[in-house]
């Protein structure tokens, strides 16, 4: 008796794990920033969620532009005060150029 009762307490909660929905994930939209050098060829890209998430920024390269692949209003931070936004996908000049410390972006 004692055996069937551990057997059925098991099966019913084996039941009840595989009822039980998995956890819906958010998927948060990206867009991709270029970074520039003064002279074009020194640059980096990176990705930054459209959810206004301030997204550290790594890299010693100074910085004269930044362009969008467009579709979000972003916001950068030099490491020497700047402040920089960009919209659209022109690219907008940093000035003085200066490496970027952070930024974030959301959806246009």
């Amino acid at each position: 008796m004692k055996t069937f009762t551990i057997s059925a307490a098991v099966a019913l909660l084996a039941a009840f794990a595989q009822a039980v929905p998995a956890p819906a994930t958010t998927v948060v939209p990206n867009v991709q920033i270029t970074f520039e050098g003064a002279d074009y060829a020194a640059l980096y890209t990176l990705s930054f969620p459209l959810d206004g998430t301030t997204v550290q920024i790594n890299n010693d390269l100074s910085i004269s532009y930044i362009q969008s692949a467009g579709g979000a209003i972003c916001t950068f931070y030099g490491s020497h005060g700047s402040v920089t936004t960009v919209t659209g996908t022109a690219p907008v000049v940093v000035g003085p150029p200066q490496p970027q410390v952070s930024g974030s972006c959301r959806a246009a």
